[in-house]
């Protein structure tokens, strides 16, 4: 089509070269369609051809079938793993928190418990009086952690279980070692003297680690029990040796509280109704077995859980305390 419209155009060139205006009028009124047939050009079918669109693309843009443009595609959504990790680290230790001050537990005492646990959950520390594990001894059961809180009375249920799995928490009651200062035997429902000394029968303070669960007892009343591996040197490294141990004893009042319960708190009993100890840490009948089995190590060879004994030095050193005194790591 070029090449016709190109002849075209020359042969009004040289029309125009050669005539007035009045006769190249005349000429165009006469010849103009011989002339296109002479050149093969149509020029109606031709000049619509190249302005009209294609029948495709004027149907898409019909009144009666129009589509309209799909929409932007969504934003993607978080990763699964960050909503975890926001869950797990942020989320359930304040619902632990919450749940744990809800049953009367210590605020300070809780934080110093998960400072330890996050900073040496890892740690690999000496299995002090314990020839069987001589490679040491870590923290290998991570669900659970025990805070005994000794600033509150017997009366009172100060000794709890913390999932950190679900964030519930339990509390029960407990007793004490009954040796008191300067070797006066302890009389009060609330603890007065700490140590690590054989023969004290004081309870020991601080962090240790549970054991595994043995059965039988030298001692009729009780017939299984759990060590304790105590972690930090000159405060409670001589609790194995010295068989401090927790363990089910008959003149302990049963009852608890769980955080599940939305009217739960602290629970109360008469200090008639409890027996002290030699350094142990005497639990009901009713829930002995239930914690010893959560907290216990899952074999011989291995570690338990954290277990925390809050007394008065450890509460003075405020909730940035994680246990730092005297830690024997392997």
């Amino acid at each position: 089509m070029k090449k016709q419209l190109s002849n075209l155009i020359l042969v009004i060139t040289i029309l125009l070269s050669f005539t007035s205006p009045a006769q190249a009028a005349g000429f165009f009124d006469n010849f103009w369609e011989p002339l296109l047939k002479l050149l093969n050009l149509n020029m109606s079918k031709e000049v619509n051809s190249l302005v009209t669109p294609p029948k495709a693309a004027c149907v898409a843009q019909s009144s009666n079938s129009f589509t309209p443009a799909p929409p932007p595609p969504p934003e993607p959504a978080a990763p699964a793993e960050l909503e975890a990790e926001v869950d797990d680290g942020i989320v359930t230790r304040e619902k632990i928190m919450a749940n744990f001050t809800k049953l009367g537990g210590d605020p300070i005492a809780l934080s110093q418990s998960l400072c330890f646990f996050d900073k040496y959950k890892s740690t690999k520390f000496k299995a002090a009086g314990d020839p069987s594990r001589p490679g040491g001894i870590k923290i290998d059961n991570q669900r659970y952690i025990t805070i005994n809180d000794l600033n509150s009375p017997m009366t009172k249920s100060r000794f709890f279980v913390i999932d950190l799995e679900t964030g519930k928490v339990k509390t029960y009651f407990s007793s004490h070692g009954y040796g008191g200062k300067k070797g006066v035997p302890e009389s009060g429902l609330t603890a007065e003297a700490f140590s690590n000394t054989d023969g004290s029968y004081a309870t020991p303070r601080g962090f240790f680690i549970t054991g595994t669960r043995r059965e039988g007892s030298s001692d009729p009343r009780w017939k299984y029990s759990m060590k304790l591996h105590g972690l930090q040197l000159g405060v409670n490294d001589k609790s194995y040796s010295r068989a401090v141990i927790m363990h089910p004893f008959p003149m302990m009042p049963g009852g608890s509280a769980s955080s599940d319960d939305p009217a739960a708190g602290a629970l109360k009993a008469s200090g008639s109704e409890f027996a002290l100890s030699r350094g142990c840490t005497m639990l009901s009948e009713d829930h002995a077995s239930e914690i010893i089995n959560d907290t216990k190590a899952p074999n011989s060879k291995s570690g338990g859980s954290l277990y925390y004994n809050y007394t008065p030095a450890e509460k003075a050193r405020g909730p940035a305390y994680c246990g730092e005194e005297g830690l024997m790591k392997k």
